[in-house]
């Protein structure tokens, strides 16, 4: 069996064990959520979500970092240059204990002096910052376990994170059932309990890696290769700061000029996008190190291959459940949560719409990555970023309905999408015509006929639980038969039987 096919063959693999782990941990999830919001209530759940906001602001050189080591780690496996790796390794745990450090103390800072100054009720303050500090120190032990993650990304070791995923989401019910004993404050209890899920997590994780043997290295303050990721960092770094405040940023103006209850609204349609982008994603991850390893091979046909096949599948996967999700939204939510938060249902529609929207830029993305040229890409899609935000606050400012904070980011969305093809076109040379003809143009005539039935559905039946099973069975089989057929070639459809159905 060749290379290329073996790549393949583990591609269908990881994506098995990243679908199996999402479907039960998205089962987990539907009674987390609902218990979470009957045990906390509506208040105490929207604040939840603004301190979990607040926090991740602060991580998010963190990404920057877990993408820069992810980087270099499947370049040089692609090299076959597994001599480096060590060095790799020591040198990003170095640069995480610096960043850990930072944001410790840019954290403490703003509990001082700006903790008090967002829209939390007086009596509430304090459990605010207890929830502020506990966070706080996960975070930064999460910082500290992002070159183990990246090692085993690296090396495709998707079984073993799906596993260990699967058990914080079942400890993570637990607690919740626990917490119905627990006469502690609630909102605090609930972030002690989760910091010990954490603990477990990052030791198993770091014993996964360790047993590799790049993993086995003491810090390492390599100056050459400091200079080489922290240039790529550099770049990176700014786009993820806007990036989060695109995302968490909006949850403060949400709040800032609406309040906790629509924070809560907000909170429970964003939860809903995350599942999302979780089940779209799975298949991302699996691909993304054999894209790179290609890159890093010189194989740059079948780079082009993967950002093709990769993009019409992760929209095939999405359109299976944003489009019973656009259409029944309301129904869902009022199944899934014991009180459903006014206007949850429309912030569910438009996030949906959203996520869908930056799917198509995904892998194209990922391939500028690839190849370090990144300074268009990251400067362009920063500015999107700011403005998007500006916009948001501009428009609540004068007036505009908190329905704005869902509708201005999928504009910003499309923009994007434009933004990343230029940039890859003058990166790595990327072709767009073909990639606009070959991906785009059938992706969005495929949407056009999916939604003519269950917009049918919706204007004859009544909602219920057989209108949405009918929905869902309908787009299903549609999806999988025209997406099969109209979105992928003769040439992709062999490759994913090669990937999923022959030995």
């Amino acid at each position: 069996m060749s290379e290329q096919s073996l790549g393949n063959k583990r591609i269908a693999k990881n994506t098995m064990a990243l679908y199996v782990r999402m479907g039960i941990t998205m089962f987990l999830s539907f009674f987390t959520t609902r218990i979470t919001l009957d045990i906390l209530g509506f208040d105490d759940f929207g604040l939840n979500n603004v301190v979990a906001s607040v926090v991740s602001m602060f991580g998010f050189i963190n990404g920057s970092m877990g993408t820069a080591v992810q980087r270099f780690f499947s370049i040089e496996i692609g090299k076959n240059n597994h001599k480096l790796l060590a060095r790799v390794f020591g040198t990003g745990l170095y640069l995480h204990l610096i960043v850990a450090g930072i944001t410790l103390l840019l954290s403490e800072l703003f509990a001082l002096f700006f903790l008090s100054k967002l829209n939390i009720p007086p009596e509430r303050l304090l459990a605010a910052h207890w929830v502020f500090q506990i966070s706080i120190v996960s975070l930064v032990l999460n910082i500290l376990l992002v070159p183990f993650q990246a090692l085993l990304r690296a090396h495709e070791a998707f079984s073993k994170i799906a596993m260990l995923d699967v058990l914080r989401a079942v400890l993570k019910l637990a607690v919740l059932l626990l917490l119905y004993r627990i006469q502690y404050d609630k909102l605090v209890a609930l972030s002690l309990l989760n910091f010990g899920i954490t603990l477990i997590y990052i030791s198993i994780i770091i014993l996964f890696a360790r047993k590799f043997e790049e993993a086995r290295f003491r810090l390492l303050r390599d100056k050459e290769l400091m200079s080489r990721m922290l240039r790529f960092i550099s770049m990176l770094v700014f786009t993820v700061l806007t990036a989060l405040l695109n995302k968490q940023g909006i949850v403060i103006l949400v709040n800032l000029f609406f309040g906790l209850t629509i924070n809560a609204a907000y909170a429970v349609a964003f939860q809903v996008s995350q599942m999302l982008e979780t089940f779209a994603m799975n298949f991302k991850q699996a691909v993304v190190p054999q894209l790179m390893q290609s890159f890093g091979a010189k194989d740059f046909g079948r780079m082009n291959k993967l950002i093709f096949l990769g993009t019409k599948v992760t929209f095939l996967l999405m359109v299976l459940i944003s489009i019973p999700l656009i259409f029944e939204s309301e129904y869902i939510l009022k199944v899934w949560l014991k009180e459903v938060p006014g206007h949850a249902a429309m912030f569910t529609v438009l996030i949906a719409i959203g996520v869908n929207v930056n799917t198509f830029y995904y892998f194209v993305y990922q391939a500028v990555h690839a190849s370090g040229k990144i300074r268009q890409q990251q400067v362009l899609s920063s500015v999107s970023y700011l403005l998007s935000v500006a916009v948001i606050y501009l428009s609540f400012k004068w007036g505009a309905g908190f329905y704005y904070a869902a509708i201005v980011p999928i504009g910003f969305g499309v923009l994007r999408n434009i933004i990343v093809l230029k940039s890859a076109a003058t990166a790595i040379g990327f072709r767009v015509r073909p990639y606009l003809l070959k991906v785009l143009v059938p992706c969005f005539g495929l949407v056009l006929l999916l939604l003519l039935l269950p917009a049918l559905f919706v204007l004859l039946l009544d909602a219920s639980l057989g209108r949405l099973l009918l929905i869902l069975s309908a787009n299903t089989l549609s999806a999988a038969g025209l997406g099969y057929y109209l979105v992928l070639n003769k040439e992709e459809r062999l490759v994913l039987g090669q990937m999923f159905f022959k030995k």
